[in-house]
């Protein structure tokens, strides 16, 4: 797993993307087949009856890439509120669930910077 914690964000953006690229396919040949140019009428003619599939696949992956990416928002900006603190105490506090955020969910680059936290409060492992 730890190709898509590196790659959060970029996975998450390709999905969302691929998810409208696909939802708009699906709608144009839908909602206007004979007004669209040429290069899509070919893709519309490639596709032909698994339209729905097109449409339904590429809901399910603006859906999933959508909360990805905002799930990875928000996990950054608690680790970032929680490992801002002045206050050892605080910090010690919420170390299970920065160690948390840090191994299982956000890059390595998090990863240093808890590192150099817990270095600057002198904690030991």
């Amino acid at each position: 797993m730890g190709i898509f914690r590196e790659l959060r964000y970029e996975l998450s953006a390709l999905f969302f993307a691929l998810g409208i690229l696909g939802m708009v396919f699906s709608l144009t040949q839908y909602l206007a087949p004979t007004q669209s140019p040429d290069w899509l009428k070919s893709i519309h003619h490639a596709v032909g009856e698994y339209v729905v599939w097109e449409a339904f696949l590429g809901f399910l992956a603006v859906l999933a890439g959508g909360f990805y990416f905002i799930d990875t928002i928000r996990k950054e900006r608690e680790f970032e509120r929680l490992i801002s603190t002045t206050s050892k105490e605080l910090f010690v506090k919420n170390m299970r669930r920065i160690e948390e955020l840090t191994y299982d969910h956000l890059p390595s680059a998090y990863e240093r910077r808890f590192l150099d936290k817990k270095r600057e409060f002198r904690i030991k492992s």
